[in-house]
């Protein structure tokens, strides 16, 4: 069995440290050279395992629409044990942790992507209103439900296992029910050590784009200037890398109930600031004419089309 007592995995701590710091000290050794290889390295992801991922995902949102029908009457934690949050509270806290960031920088940039990155945009013969609506569509297609069932799943599977079985809350106790006693081992330490990594990689690749996009507005605003060096908006950059990460550590370390509830709570009532405000500045019929026929068109071309889109055809030109 697991250790209750263990609070550092050195194994899994290693594996951490040494690829983190590995890939950082060789993006700043050599930052073109690292550019390339992890270029080629992403595209090679993409050839060999576009089908992987986007079968997985598929998979993942029909098996959860089941199991909330079949098993949406379980509790994650203890049957007698009441709510820790209220369902707001935990709704801004997912919200905060899954999209954050990433959906004001790719809520607009990717739309705009997406008009000119796909097979559906040089056909040639689809007027520019389709294309428009098909990029949107794909947007809401990687931010909408269907894109949430990854999280879920670890969700699901994490919150019954550490509220529910009383495991450790680390990503191998997800495994517990296919390895056993085989997850307290050196395969549960491999398990451990890559959610590390790419957990931390996915939240260094968010924290880039906010700090850019962030900057980007300062220069908007006037707080930065427009005529600074690159090397200047870089150091701009890093100094607002460093502020966020001091304010996301204290809120960690403050707890769950102290800095994350409410800080992620702050988070989500400014989105929905944001939010207001392009619904009223805007054209509101337009929006709300937009967000109608979006709908319909996401539950006809999104559910069993985009779910497992793979662009076959076009990988092999």
């Amino acid at each position: 069995g697991f250790r209750d007592a263990v609070a550092i995995n050195p194994v899994v701590s290693a594996i951490g440290v040494i690829v983190l710091w590995g890939l950082a000290i060789w993006c700043m050794v050599d930052p073109d050279g690292s550019r390339e290889t992890l270029v080629d390295w992403r595209a090679d992801v993409t050839l060999y395992f576009s089908w992987l991922f986007m079968g997985s995902k598929a998979i993942f949102f029909f098996y959860l629409i089941y199991v909330v029908f079949k098993y949406g009457h379980v509790k994650l934690g203890r049957q007698d044990e009441p709510p820790e949050f209220s369902t707001g509270a935990y709704f801004a806290m997912i919200f905060a942790a899954g999209v954050a960031v990433g959906l004001f920088v790719f809520g607009v940039a990717e739309p705009l992507w997406h008009q000119e990155s796909h097979y559906y945009a040089n056909a040639g013969y689809r007027s520019q209103d389709e294309i428009d609506m098909f990029a949107l569509n794909m947007t809401v297609a990687n931010w909408g439900i269907s894109g949430w069932a990854p999280y879920l799943i670890v969700a699901v599977a994490m919150g019954l296992a550490g509220h529910r079985f009383n495991l450790p809350m680390t990503f191998r106790s997800c495994f517990y029910p296919i390895l056993g006693q085989y997850t307290w081992g050196w395969i549960g330490d491999l398990i451990d050590g890559f959610a590390i990594v790419v957990t931390v990689a996915g939240v260094c690749t968010s924290l880039g784009l906010g700090a850019i996009q962030i900057v980007v507005g300062f220069q908007y605003l006037g707080w930065v200037k427009d005529d600074i060096t690159q090397d200047e908006v870089s150091s701009v950059q890093n100094a607002t890398i460093w502020v966020i990460t001091v304010i996301a550590t204290a809120s960690v370390i403050s707890g769950l109930n102290a800095g994350i509830r409410i800080l992620s709570t702050i988070a989500f009532m400014l989105g929905m600031v944001l939010l207001f405000l392009v619904f009223v500045m805007d054209d509101t019929k337009y929006l709300l004419n937009l967000q109608v026929q979006e709908v319909g068109y996401y539950l006809q071309h999104s559910i069993f089309q985009l779910n497992f889109w793979t662009d076959a055809f076009g990988q092999i030109r």
